[in-house]
């Protein structure tokens, strides 16, 4: 075999690839080729395969003209590995790679543990959810989550309009089984969906929602949290925002920053809900001051249970407090936000980590952190490679790779093969054993077995590979062999015996005299 090739058949404006073993030269095609070919028109039509530039035994007798017009065969060469090395990536793809590696490298030393409010408290009211909506068992779930230890809530109130409804859809057999059912309580808010502060004694902390974008209520919130002394933080999230401008927005900050004296809050902005699981999208946060013109593009969604998570990991993060954020969803993989959430998910920053970081830096801390390497003496830009260095560098990958397959390869080989060495001096072992009792146990008639057992698992194991194996040749140049070590053993141990000194044969007695 020469080398591994790839061939492009294109058929009716199809290119099919198929990779096969060439070797003389490609004169002829292996069998395995004309296996690939054979499996691969058994989809495509006989038709599509006809191979012009290659000599095959169906084709000789076949004219030119009996051929489709459609049909062209290119063979290309590349190497051991069977597939081109060189030129994987187009430009904007080795681009994205870079710029990639680059946010990783900046990324990697900020990660540390978050910091965590202190006054978070042992009690949490959320309001403002539907609980016929799926918002509700959602957020409940999120403050309820054993796996958020820096939630240590031992109260949950839910300040609902109807509280039977409420009970009927939020107490279930998954609120018994989680511990839900031993947290929850319920305030009734028919006559007012903000909390009184009566309502609100005792309450550390709240989660508010607003739907429908309504920026107008967020002054009712704001002054229920000011008036009730118990709570020490607020997370507001406003959902259906696409058509709120951003001087509505630079209006809600200024509200709340007035009113807001004794407790911290978060506001949270994002446009119409979309069903989209948690974590499967990236996303990007905003201060609202950085907002100019319409915070949202026209059709604009985000993911319902990100923006619950976001909205109740920022009720603990320290420096979220005093935030008015703008959430977007960064579906394009190109997007430097989409880039920051993947390389932070690839070094294993935690979801609260995450959302600490895009609240705190996000892409704007990372231009500036760009702009500023680029401003200093210390700072250089890493040389592009050149063709002929990525080349040598695709070679060396190419070789490491073989190598590694190779010892992988070698490991299993060995593995297989101590294994049918096991069972065939185990097998060996019950069939001297039931001729005549072995005076030794199984495991030491192993240890003594070993050399022919692993020879024996060898001449198995090539033979179950298809190797050509002459057993009675190599069962003499075997037994020749241990013939010969026998042999070099027993003169080495002459020899030992002829340098040994007669008090190492029979030592001298000790002689002991007592006086009586």
């Amino acid at each position: 075999i020469i080398a591994s090739s790839r061939i492009l058949i294109t058929h009716n404006n199809i290119q099919i690839e198929v990779v096969a073993l060439i070797a003389k030269k490609n004169t002829s095609l292996t069998s395995n080729m004309k296996l690939t070919i054979a499996l691969l028109a058994s989809f495509a039509g006989a038709g599509a395969f006809q191979l012009p530039s290659l000599s095959i035994n169906s084709n000789r007798h076949q004219s030119a003209a009996a051929r489709p017009a459609t049909t062209s065969t290119t063979l290309y060469q590349f190497g051991s590995l069977g597939f081109e090395t060189n030129n994987l990536y187009s430009r904007e793809e080795e681009d994205t790679i870079r710029t990639q590696n680059e946010v990783i490298q900046y990324l990697t030393p900020l990660q540390a543990p978050p910091a965590i409010r202190s006054d978070l408290g042992t009690s949490v009211l959320i309001s403002g959810f539907d609980p016929t909506d799926p918002s509700s068992t959602e957020i409940l779930a999120f403050l309820n989550n054993e796996e958020s230890s820096h939630f240590a809530f031992t109260k949950i109130v839910a300040h609902v309009e109807d509280v039977k409804l409420a009970k009927k859809r939020l107490i279930g057999r998954n609120a018994r089984y989680t511990g839900l059912l031993d947290k929850l309580d319920f305030s009734d808010g028919a006559d007012s969906p903000v909390p009184t502060a009566e309502q609100l004694a005792d309450v550390s902390s709240w989660v508010a929602h607003v739907s429908g974008g309504d920026m107008s209520k967020l002054s009712a919130i704001a002054e229920a949290a000011e008036a009730a002394d118990s709570v020490k933080n607020v997370s507001l999230l406003v959902s259906g925002a696409q058509g709120v401008g951003g001087d509505a927005l630079k209006e809600a900050e200024e509200l709340l920053k007035g009113i807001a004296t004794t407790f911290g809050y978060t506001l949270l902005v994002v446009p119409e809900w979309n069903d989209e699981p948690e974590a499967t999208c990236a996303f990007g946060l905003v201060n609202v001051t950085d907002v100019v013109d319409a915070p949202f593009a026209e059709n604009a969604s985000f993911s319902r249970q990100e923006s619950l998570r976001i909205v109740t990991e920022c009720l603990a993060i320290d420096q979220a407090a005093g935030k008015s954020l703008v959430a977007n969803a960064a579906k394009e993989p190109t997007s430097l936000e989409n880039m920051l959430i993947v390389g932070m998910r690839e070094i294993g920053f935690s979801r609260l980590g995450e959302i600490e970081h895009m609240v705190t830096r996000g892409t704007k801390g990372y231009d500036n952190a760009i702009a500023e390497q680029k401003e200093s003496s210390g700072w250089e830009k890493a040389p592009e490679q050149t063709d002929e260095q990525k080349a040598v560098t695709a070679k060396t990958k190419e070789e490491q790779i073989l190598l590694k397959r190779q010892k992988r390869e070698e490991a299993e080989k060995q593995t297989e093969l101590k294994a049918l060495a096991i069972q065939w001096a185990k097998r060996e072992y019950l069939r001297k054993n039931l001729k005549r009792r072995i005076p030794i146990k199984e495991d030491e008639f192993i240890e003594v077995i070993w050399e022919r057992a692993m020879f024996e698992a060898d001449l198995k194991y090539r033979t179950m590979q298809g190797q050509a194996v002459s057993e009675s040749e190599e069962r003499q140049q075997f037994r020749d062999a241990q013939e010969a070590k026998k042999k070099d053993a027993y003169k080495q141990e002459q020899e030992r015996w002829k340098k040994m000194e007669y008090q190492e044969l029979e030592p001298p007695e000790e002689k002991t005299i007592s006086w009586n």
